[in-house]
């Protein structure tokens, strides 16, 4: 009798934290939606770290051919990255990116400046935290305006990665949103 009760008991902890890992966990691959000149393209992105070094690898279907590449954020950039590449992926190039460059991540600095602040810098913009009513992979997700264009980015509050998961009004006009089932967007007024 005994042993059944362990059993259940070692079950029922098993399942409590299975549903916590699994909504702090990352998917191996999200699917980043671009809007562009009336143009909109899915990329399979998937993020990857090696020695401190993180890897964006990217795939899309055009002209029914995979078409692959990848950005790298260096240590550096990784740390104290101050802007995000805006840089078109290319079919087959590696890019790495300079010191200063992220690849739809913040840097460590911005996102610490984020958190304990309610403000960042990045392209020599200052972006100031809004709200955090949106949610994606289990996390909130950090609505940050530009106070001078009008642009906007949620960022998923996660330390370890934390993905620019939407951008919208960019100046650029390149904007995008991850999809995935986990998001949950509050509409704006």
């Amino acid at each position: 009798m005994m042993r059944k009760y362990i059993l259940l008991l070692w079950l029922a902890m098993g399942a409590s934290m299975g549903c916590w890992a699994a909504q702090n966990v990352m998917p191996d691959t999200l699917l980043f939606v671009f809007k562009l000149h009336g143009q909109t393209r899915k990329y399979q992105m998937a993020f990857h770290e090696k020695q401190d070094t993180l890897y964006l690898n990217w795939k899309i279907l055009r002209n029914l051919r995979w078409q692959s590449g990848s950005y790298i954020t260096t240590p550096a950039g990784r740390e104290q990255g101050s802007s995000l590449c805006f840089l078109q992926p290319e079919d087959g190039v590696n890019r790495l990116l300079v010191p200063e460059e992220t690849a739809y991540v913040l840097s460590r600095k911005a996102y610490k400046e984020l958190k304990q602040q309610g403000t960042f810098q990045f392209n020599k913009t200052t972006y100031v935290l809004k709200d955090k009513e949106s949610k994606a992979l289990g996390f909130p997700l950090l609505h940050c305006v530009d106070q001078n264009e009008g642009g906007e980015m949620w960022i998923l509050d996660n330390e370890g990665l934390p993905i620019v998961w939407r951008m919208q009004n960019n100046p650029l006009n390149i904007n995008w949103q991850v999809e995935h089932p986990s998001a949950v967007y509050t509409e704006l007024k």
